[in-house]
């Protein structure tokens, strides 16, 4: 296998026969159907599964992608949105100057929902809007990032859709496809995945995660004017028969992708992009993607995956990386947490952290 560009997106993927990438790509909708949304609620206009809506609400818009003047606004005229009751939060602080961060700066938020009265928050994507010192890759940091926002939106009675972008793991479990700590799923009631459908690759599928506040929603099909030409509408087909687990399964048997040996591979490239990862770290990710030890082993030879051991404090720690990357400098160990016996203890069991399946070979 050799690096190279995928010729439909243009990113840098791995060449086994046929070029393929699955990386999902920027014209899937999200933002789009997102303004749908908020036009549907700025108008009364009934969800796409015929909900009705009491009355009209507002919406206050955060877009780090798109520019206001000429992308956000003229696709919200062209959906048929009350602008009047659309409001767009500057992804700069107007005040200060510096780019808006949350959880850091949340008050802005809640001071623009006092201002507008909005009952929906879009922020999109929620990872150009986080503060710096937010790790998103960690759970823990995650929800504390989170635990803010949704304090605000339960003062304000509103409700805050967060996007983000699927991650390069390739698997078909939707639940751990989101880019991300899962603590970003975990924080929400409601999760779905927009995802083109396997059988019409014009059509769009919104297939519901999970839901903590109501029974289990069908899946809706949706696609797009083709023609840049043509009027912005979004055309709904009802209900599309499946999860979102068989929407991105679908997806990848399509492709021929389906292979155990094929998606460790994809699992590998993604989790080793940014360096090497101890193989503690790599076999709990590997447990959310329904790969063996033994199938991780195969596809990390195929890849030439290096490995090496280093030795910090008396404490052994196996590390993978691909062979393009740099050998891992040693690192300093850790200081002491002081000299009581919980403490002692818990330096031995970080000390000696239990074997996983991947170091037995």
């Amino acid at each position: 296998m050799r690096r190279g560009r995928c010729p439909g997106c243009g990113r840098a993927v791995w060449r086994s026969g046929n070029w393929r990438c699955w990386t999902p790509t920027p014209d899937w909708g999200k933002s789009i159907l997102t303004l749908e949304l908020c036009t549907r609620l700025s108008t009364g206009r009934p969800f796409p599964d015929d909900t009705r809506l009491a009355e009209p609400a507002n919406c206050l818009l955060l877009n780090a992608e798109d520019g206001e003047q000429d992308t956000v606004l003229p696709r919200l005229r062209a959906l048929g949105a009350d602008l009047d009751r659309i409001y767009l939060l500057p992804h700069e602080d107007p005040n200060t100057g510096m780019p808006v961060r949350l959880p850091t700066q949340v008050e802005v938020l809640e001071r623009n929902l006092a201002r507008t009265g909005a009952r929906l928050v879009v922020i999109d994507p929620i990872v150009a809007f986080l503060a710096p010192w937010v790790l998103t890759s960690h759970d823990q940091s995650v929800r504390q990032a989170l635990y803010p926002l949704a304090r605000v939106a339960e003062r304000h009675q509103a409700a805050i859709l967060m996007v983000r972008h699927l991650n390069k793991l390739g698997g078909t479990r939707s639940l751990y496809r989101g880019g991300g700590s899962i603590g970003f799923i975990g924080a929400c009631r409601s999760a779905w995945l927009l995802a083109r459908d396997p059988q019409l690759p014009e059509r769009r599928v919104l297939a519901q995660i999970k839901n903590n506040l109501a029974p289990p929603q069908p899946s809706l099909s949706f696609s797009m004017p083709t023609d840049p030409a043509a009027a912005l509408v979004l055309t709904w087909h009802g209900v599309w028969d499946g999860t979102a687990d068989e929407l991105l399964g679908g997806a990848l048997r399509s492709a021929g992708l389906m292979t155990p040996r094929h998606r460790a591979k994809e699992f590998l490239l993604a989790v080793l992009e940014n360096g090497p990862r101890t193989t503690q770290e790599i076999w709990e990710q590997a447990q959310g993607q329904d790969l063996s030890d033994r199938t991780l082993q195969r596809a990390r030879k195929n890849l030439n995956v290096h490995i090496k051991r280093v030795c910090v404090d008396g404490k052994i720690l196996s590390y993978w990386s691909l062979p393009t990357k740099e050998d891992l400098e040693d690192t300093a160990p850790a200081p002491d947490d002081g000299d009581d016996f919980e403490a002692w203890k818990r330096r031995l069991r970080d000390k000696y952290p239990p074997a996983t399946p991947l170091d037995d070979w």
